[in-house]
């Protein structure tokens, strides 16, 4: 095999997957071989569903706009009418859409019924609460249809790793919000005092390591950490799309937060996953193919319409 030719857009997505690093050593060639294999096996799948993070991917969160950095003076924005079009494409042409979010139903479902006609809702395959409340758009249910919304109450292993780190002072009370799902509660983070990382550190240094079956995730909702039990994830609404989807066709997921502890890292690891920001490091997945100070909702746009959709398949041509 020749060597590859890097282009300008290339050393861009190679230092967002590697960093800075030299692009004419041996190491370099390799990666940009790892490159141009992810890019042309990408093109060369057909697929039949994609799920779609949020917050950061088809609405924008943040005060400095596009990818701008999230503070406690972020402004609400609703996603863009081309995001709603886009969709609206796929679903007509018959592709199978989720959309998943690290927020409730009672915020995301009427922003969603804004941005999608009512005849494509009941396409639309939704999953509040970090997945962990996955129904269709149009789906009034108040008890939902997924495995834990017949649950009453905070599961216990979350609600006692909340009153723990709350009475040893490593999370103040006031910075805890109940969600109102039994598997996810969320600290506010507007300063960055109590981030994901911060917060495992902390329990790991007062409790030797964080308790079995809890999480912390950092969510592009507002500045907010999640707290998680382990049977909640948004990779759970691409493994409900996947099967929907025929066993010819691939998913094609695309999120936000590659990078752990961002809140898409779990969706992410899907073999065909592209971010809008962070990225992880493997080669196999969850890479930002985007132009420069592209994000959010317009890096968004950038990969729906380099989707070809038409009778239930879809393909992907990066320019």
């Amino acid at each position: 095999m020749g060597q590859p030719v890097i282009t300008e857009r290339g050393r861009i997505v190679l230092r967002r997957k590697f960093g800075e690093a030299e692009m004419s050593d041996a190491r370099g060639i390799t990666r940009a071989r790892l490159l141009a294999r992810f890019v042309n096996d990408l093109a060369s799948k057909r697929f039949g569903g994609v799920v779609f993070g949020y917050e950061g991917v088809l609405r924008n969160v943040g005060g400095g706009g596009a990818g701008g950095p999230i503070g406690a003076d972020a402004q609400h924005t609703m996603p863009l009418k081309e995001i709603g079009s886009e969709l609206e494409r796929l679903l007509r042409n018959g592709i199978t859409v989720g959309i998943v979010s690290s927020a409730g139903r009672e915020s995301v479902e009427p922003e969603l019924q804004h941005t999608i006609r009512p005849e494509y809702w009941a396409s639309t395959h939704v999953g509040y609460c970090n997945g962990g409340d996955i129904r269709t758009l149009d789906d009034d249910d108040d008890d939902g249809n997924g495995p834990a919304h017949h649950q009453e109450g905070a599961d216990e292993n979350l609600e006692s790793f909340l009153q723990s780190t709350v009475s040893d002072r490593i999370i103040p009370e006031d910075r805890v919000v109940r969600s109102g799902h039994p598997h996810q509660a969320s600290i506010k983070n507007h300063d960055g005092m109590y981030g994901a990382v911060q917060i495992i550190r902390s329990a790991e240094r007062a409790y030797a390591s964080m308790p079995d079956g809890i999480k912390v995730l950092e969510s592009s909702a507002g500045r907010l950490t999640d707290v998680l039990t382990n049977h909640t994830s948004k990779a759970d609404l691409a493994r409900r799309v996947g099967g929907m989807v025929p066993k010819d066709r691939h998913m094609l997921c695309i999120g936000c937060d590659g990078q752990w502890p961002g809140s898409d890292c779990e969706l992410l690891t899907h073999r065909y996953s592209l971010s809008t920001n962070t990225v992880s490091a493997t080669a196999a997945s969850c890479w930002n193919l985007l132009p420069s100070g592209e994000y959010g909702e317009e890096g968004a746009l950038t990969y729906l319409k380099s989707m070809n959709a038409k009778d239930g398949l879809l393909s992907v041509t990066m320019a």
